[in-house]
């Protein structure tokens, strides 16, 4: 049966990793150390772990969008001209469901089933979650949790305020 990894041979382990030792010597290293079998794949698992955990980024001011994305993204009158606002993935981005999708959500969480729910009953599956992909890569909407999202501030802003 592995040995459950206290906080020291925890700390040993991210030693052993941060000189370049390969994970199957760390893990015969510390199984002789403690006199416990250390597998690799419970070695694998924390070094992963610290990698998702570090890789938790805040985000430039420059990545959210400016005031001509969010403009070109959810303009009703740039909709009267053209429903189209980019292509993305192959997908025609349509401002009436970005529009749509603003207009019920700004100012407050969700997630993307209720989004999903409410909202796609002219979409195909793939392309609503095309939609919703794009808000979501290009910063115009963030994750607050594990499955809410919300308006980036300066959405919220340019809706109600029509500036930053």
């Amino acid at each position: 049966m592995p040995a459950v990894l206290n906080n020291n041979v925890i700390s040993q382990a991210y030693e052993m990793r941060e000189v370049g030792m390969y994970v199957s010597d760390i893990a015969k290293e510390l199984s002789a150390q403690t006199g416990q079998k250390i597998t690799q794949i419970s070695l694998w698992r924390l070094f992963n772990n610290e990698k998702e955990l570090s890789h938790t980024k805040e985000l430039a001011d420059y990545d959210y969008p400016s005031r001509d994305d969010i403009e070109t993204i959810f303009s009703k009158l740039l909709q009267k001209e053209k429903n189209i606002a980019c292509v993305y993935r192959n997908i025609n981005i349509r401002r009436n469901l970005m529009i749509h999708i603003l207009e019920i959500y700004y100012n407050k969480e969700f997630t993307y089933d209720e989004v999903r729910i409410k909202l796609n009953d002219r979409y195909n599956e793939e392309g609503f979650f095309q939609h919703f992909e794009y808000l979501v890569n290009n910063n115009f909407i963030e994750k607050t949790s594990e499955t809410k999202f919300k308006f980036c501030d300066r959405v919220k802003k340019w809706k109600t305020f029509g500036q930053f």
